[in-house]
């Protein structure tokens, strides 16, 4: 059972919402549900979790261990000096070699403009298992992340769902998904090379967004997407 799995279960039991788990220990919703879909792998707030929660860190982390604190605890002391390890877990990912850290931009639009007010209100982290990039022949150095702006791509790219793309790959690949800007508008789409240098941008709802057509001089391929971490409806 992963981490997101264990948090989901405790959050069931407990009757938690994602909502309400944030308000409880002083999170955003969008980080709640990031550790619930996978998309983060810890956070500096575990202890805290599993205290609301009323669960053992150590289960909640690595799976170690009876679920419930109390089960395995009866002196506040030793849950003191049990939950002291990680009271900062999320450090102990950064230094993970297994893990890679990307920048989650707070906005699409500033994967090219970045924020007037600096770096940190431009972006957060995502973390991703190394293998996951190396195994799609993505460049490390040259991925970002963003949030998916909406539902045209569902079901395999639901609305809100963290988004891995390798910046540094351009050329088309037919039927592969790309973050791409046509007009100023930024969206994920399928794209497909055409005779006479036009390109399609296919979407997986033609319903409720229309396909488009358009020349190559105007889309602006930013990068393959090649990762998504996100719920399932």
């Amino acid at each position: 059972m992963s981490f997101s799995e264990r948090l989901k279960q405790a959050m069931q039991e407990k009757g938690f919402s994602q909502g309400a788990l944030a308000k409880a220990v002083g999170m955003a919703q969008s980080s709640v549900w990031r550790l619930t879909s996978g998309g983060a792998l810890g956070t500096k707030k575990l202890i805290k979790i599993a205290k609301v929660l009323d669960v053992n860190p150590e289960w909640l982390s690595d799976g170690i261990g009876k679920m419930k604190a109390h089960e395995i605890k009866s002196n506040n002391q030793l849950i003191i000096d049990s939950v002291s390890h990680y009271t900062d877990k999320s450090k102990a990912y950064e230094k993970d070699n297994n893990v890679v850290k990307l920048k989650l931009y707070n906005r699409i639009e500033w994967v090219l403009s970045p924020s007037v007010r600096g770096e940190e209100d431009t972006y957060s982290m995502f973390l991703i298992p190394k293998n996951i990039v190396e195994e799609t022949n993505s460049s490390i150095k040259d991925s970002i992340s963003i949030i998916a702006p909406d539902d045209s791509m569902s079901p395999i790219i639901q609305e809100n769902s963290t988004v891995a793309l390798d910046t540094s790959i351009k050329d088309i690949k037919n039927g592969k998904i790309y973050l791409v800007s046509y007009g100023g508008v930024f969206m994920i789409r399928a794209l497909y090379s055409l005779p006479e240098n036009k390109i399609k941008l296919k979407n997986y709802k033609s319903d409720d967004y229309p396909e488009l057509i358009v020349s190559a001089s105007e889309l602006l391929i930013i990068g393959k997407v090649y990762y998504v971490a996100g719920k399932i409806d």
